[in-house]
């Protein structure tokens, strides 16, 4: 049985290692423990996590400014991956801009990470921009992102 809660402080080292399973470490996608807590401070900001069997197997962590919302990452466990984790954790993302009253949703993807990108195509993202070298990865390899957009 799965569940979703809010992300509290106690959570950052499990996500910090959710994230380590869940992002190649070649890309530079995936984010350390401090710079989730960092963002968790901020203002605006909300992570929701995804709980099974009592274990964190996924989250998400969105930022609110004015009218847009802009996600800043979705993990998932990759022992987890095809259950409908990502899927449930984006529209839980958007539902939270929505009732926020945001008019519009961001994210980057690297480019080249093309199952996400189809997530995000198939709830209406589109490509509005890319930015060169935007991730850093192993042996500091650099790596475009595509900026998408989602209006509300």
């Amino acid at each position: 049985m799965r569940h979703y809660r809010p992300v509290m402080i106690d959570d950052v080292p499990a996500l910090a290692a959710l994230m380590s399973r869940a992002f190649d470490p070649q890309y530079g996608e995936g984010w350390n423990g401090s710079q989730l807590l960092g963002t968790l401070a901020m203002s605006g900001t909300r992570a929701e996590i995804a709980v099974a069997d009592g274990v964190p197997v996924g989250f998400a962590l969105t930022r609110l400014a004015a009218d847009d919302c802009e996600l800043l990452l979705i993990a998932v466990d990759p022992s987890r991956s095809g259950q409908g984790i990502g899927t449930e954790l984006l529209k839980r993302s958007i539902d939270l801009a929505k009732h926020a009253q945001v008019r519009r949703m961001f994210l980057e993807v690297r480019t080249g990470n093309n199952a996400a990108r189809g997530l995000y195509e198939r709830y209406g993202f589109i490509c509005v921009g890319q930015r060169k070298d935007y991730y850093v990865g192993e042996n500091h390899l650099r790596f475009d992102a595509m900026t998408m957009s989602l209006t509300l």
